[in-house]
């Protein structure tokens, strides 16, 4: 009697088991692979700035021109030498003084001394310097523009990956309708409603939407593997969708005379020709004396006939170079050459900085007008690839019909993921020609180190 009951106590205790486990599911779910968080716009230009090449570039140069300063500093800065010297000497030579033996030779002398040199007075040393400082600070809005730069890129490509995602997805639709399209039309064949051309037909199209699909997904892979080298990490996550940039409205003559102002390559080239300038005053402050100083101490183990084992002197120098063959004046004008051919490159940047603003303000209106008429078009399209397949259903409609609504409606999806994307980039192109951020207002995130 008691063995119809022991499978009633294992199944109560079984389901006592599940039960008990169920609190325990969620934690394990938290505990598994968490998906994949979107890679966003914000995220990518961060991870550009930590592991691209570009950023340490703009370091080492700005390192390069604080070494240039820093040894144009040093000309004013006292130096100190320390040496000493040891000789072995086949013999040793003395000599008799006053009855006392004086080594005139040691066989083993030693020597040492110590020099402190300085310049008191240099002219010169002082347009060099504020040259050198300059060129620092040239460098520095030079290296700020580098990575500016980089950042702009990667916003390109960004959108680039999504105009190709886009693209992506508009091709597999279409894989998608064609195959439906395929499956209605052998139907409709076998129940005699329709011939053998319109099998045919549907046939080319699903081949013609899946040779589609695979370019978009090629181009899906080409534009993400060009990301993953900017930003130098790989692409494998998904791309969230940016914010749009906000509309322009300013007048142009206002974004030009914000774009030379704002422009770090403006201030560099001007920061430039100073430097230039200042080079140039050099040569000709060097008509005026200059003066030294310069001390030394020293010590042997040869007193010799002096009989001091050590000894120093002070002396100050004063140089006064009249006349050099026209070394200076010749000097003085190439930098001058410089300064000028300098001046001029800034006055041809600023033009062409003000065309390119230009420029880019009309590439804009005309990508704003595109991606309007691109977005009435896919809604007409949608519309009549809707009414035609619904005609196509009814037996209205020949599959020749269906496949050019079908090949019109995707062209429509291609051609507002194309214009969305040169609006965007045209969008950036403003931005970065007004000397702009793409995200001025995002904060950049914290990336953790791999």
């Amino acid at each position: 009697m008691s063995t119809p009951r022991r499978p009633r106590a294992l199944a109560l205790r079984l389901a006592c088991a599940l039960l008990a486990a169920l609190p325990l599911v969620p934690a394990a779910v938290a505990l598994g692979a968490e998906p994949s968080r979107p890679l966003t716009l914000v995220e990518a230009i961060a991870l550009a700035r930590a592991g691209s090449e570009t950023p340490a570039v703009a370091a080492a140069r700005i390192e390069r021109a604080e070494a240039v300063r820093r040894q144009a500093i040093s000309a004013l800065v006292p130096s100190l030498t320390l040496s000493g010297t040891y000789t072995r000497r086949a013999r040793e030579v003395t000599r008799t003084v006053d009855d006392e033996m004086v080594t005139v030779q040691a066989l083993d002398a030693l020597s040492g001394q110590t020099v402190v040199e300085s310049t008191l007075f240099d002219l010169r040393a002082l347009p060099l310097i504020r040259a050198a400082s300059r060129s620092l600070e040239a460098q520095r809005l030079e290296s700020a523009e580098l990575e500016r730069a980089l950042a702009f890129d990667v916003a390109d490509t960004f959108y680039a990956v999504l105009s190709a995602e886009r693209l992506r997805d508009a091709a597999e639709r279409r894989v998608r309708v064609a195959e439906a399209t395929v499956e209605e039309a052998r139907l409709r064949l076998e129940a005699g409603l329709a011939n053998r051309n319109d099998l045919t037909r549907a046939d080319l199209e699903r081949a013609t939407a899946r040779l589609e699909a695979t370019r978009a997904t090629q181009d899906v892979e080409s534009a993400r593997l060009a990301l993953a080298f900017l930003i130098a990490a790989p692409v494998d996550r998904p791309l969230a969708e940016p914010e749009p940039l906000p509309a322009v409205a300013e007048e142009r003559a206002a974004l030009v005379a914000r774009a030379q102002s704002a422009r770090r390559e403006l201030a560099a080239l001007a920061e430039r020709a100073e430097a230039a300038r200042q080079s140039a005053l050099a040569p000709r402050l060097g008509l005026v004396p200059t003066l030294d100083l310069r001390g030394l101490y020293r010590m042997t183990n040869e007193a010799g006939l002096s009989g001091h084992d050590e000894d120093w002197n002070v002396g100050v120098t004063l140089t006064w170079e009249l006349f050099d063959g026209g070394a200076r004046a010749a000097l003085a004008d190439l930098r001058l050459a410089e300064a000028r051919e300098a001046d001029l490159a800034l006055a041809a940047e600023r033009r062409r900085v003000a065309l390119e603003v230009e420029q880019a303000a009309t590439v804009l209106a005309s990508a704003d007008a595109a991606l309007s008429q691109a977005e009435t078009r896919l809604e007409a399209a949608r519309q009549n690839a809707e009414e035609v397949r619904e005609r196509y259903r009814a037996g209205l409609a020949s599959a020749l019909e269906q496949a050019d609504a079908q090949v019109s409606e995707f062209e429509a999806e291609a051609e507002l993921a194309r214009q969305g994307f040169l609006r965007a980039v045209a969008r950036l192109a403003l931005e970065r020609a007004t000397g702009g951020e793409p995200l001025a207002a995002s904060p950049t995130p914290e990336i953790p180190t791999p």
